[in-house]
């Protein structure tokens, strides 16, 4: 189901890493993987795409909000970040006080890096999302994954995620030191620009905007 009124969408490109991947065939998805690194554990476990996309697949129709005040829902398809650690054999319940700090692909110029709460991510269903629309994700939305936690602004969920660490430290991500934005990257009380009902209207910024 296609978004209403999505080509009002503003761009985003420009909040992508610096020196993006140039086209989707400039990774290779036969041999990439997702590498999760536990505390203290120099190893990370690998999952590839393919496996990714097998284990609980869902489809939800979920607002983000960006930091430039505009918002949008979109029909989001991926894996519940929760169920992929259960997948992964991660005991949730023994590292749920630590942060998870996402790192991108990224190229020869730089990488993009975000840390957010794994409490606060499990609580909020954050998702690891590889498709939207019922198409996989362009590179502006961050192919070929994106972790995002539903609660808090776009800038907080990484593009093109490669690697996943669990941390006691809760780190300046990329866009904070680069833009001054809030290491927490909680959602702002205030009215923003909605972009599928071609309208401005208030969030209340408690967390994920769930009433329209």
């Amino acid at each position: 189901m296609r978004t209403p009124y999505i080509d009002k969408k503003p761009s985003s490109l420009r909040y992508y890493q610096e020196g993006p991947p140039e086209s989707h065939d400039s990774i290779n998805m036969n041999e990439w993987a997702l590498k999760v690194f536990l505390s203290h554990e120099a190893e990370p476990i690998l999952i590839a795409f393919d496996d990714l996309k097998n284990i609980k697949p869902i489809t939800e129709s979920r607002r983000v909000v960006c930091v430039c005040n505009w918002s949008i829902r979109r029909n989001w398809t991926g894996v519940l970040l929760e169920d992929l650690l259960g997948y992964l054999g991660i005991n949730v319940t023994k590292y749920r006080s630590r942060n998870l700090r996402q790192v991108s692909l990224g190229t020869n110029k730089e990488i993009y890096d975000s840390t957010i709460s794994l409490n606060n991510a499990l609580e909020n269903r954050a998702m690891i999302v590889w498709a939207v629309d019922g198409e996989h994700l362009t590179l502006e939305e961050g192919y070929p994954i994106r972790l995002i936690d539903f609660s808090l602004y776009r800038y907080k969920g990484v593009k093109c995620l490669s690697e996943l660490y669990f941390t006691d430290e809760f780190e300046l991500g990329f866009w904070e030191k680069k833009a001054g934005y809030s290491k927490e990257g909680k959602i702002k009380a205030k009215r923003y620009r909605i972009v599928d009902l071609q309208e401005h209207r208030f969030i209340n910024g408690t967390g994920e905007v769930t009433d329209f």
